[in-house]
């Protein structure tokens, strides 16, 4: 009977062959809510700078979708299980920071990466 580690670490994308689009789409899709995470209290503390935070999150949630992006279309065919995981559900999930970015299109902007990942499997499902 095998036995539950719970040190062990977690799979890393060190040695695999998309790890590098892997650590890509992590990256992307977790700094927003760093980013997040510091203005709120910057924003609270010192008001006046509310503003320029707020902008540098709408302009971080856009260039982070544009590298989920990016990296969905380097290969759309098949990607590894991990990264659809982090291409689909993290998108899903850079919605909040979008919707504190206070402006609701923004919001939607982070949802086009599912989509692409539905025409991509319809498309692969039509070809077999």
């Amino acid at each position: 009977m095998p036995m539950i580690v719970w040190w062990r670490k977690p799979p890393t994308a060190k040695g695999r062959p998309g790890g590098r689009a892997l650590v890509a789409a992590r990256v992307c899709v977790v700094a927003p809510w760093v980013y997040l995470a510091v203005f709120l209290p910057v924003a609270v503390l010192a008001p006046v700078t509310a503003w320029v935070g707020l902008w540098g999150l709408r302009v971080l949630v856009v260039l982070a979708v544009a590298g989920l992006i990016a990296v969905f279309f380097r290969d759309p065919d098949d990607p590894d299980a991990d990264l659809g995981f982090t291409l689909g559900f993290g998108s899903v999930l850079m919605a909040l920071p979008a919707l504190m970015g206070l402006f609701w299109p923004l919001a939607l902007l982070p949802l086009t990466v599912p989509v692409l990942m539905i025409g991509a499997a319809i498309r692969r499902r039509l070809r077999r």
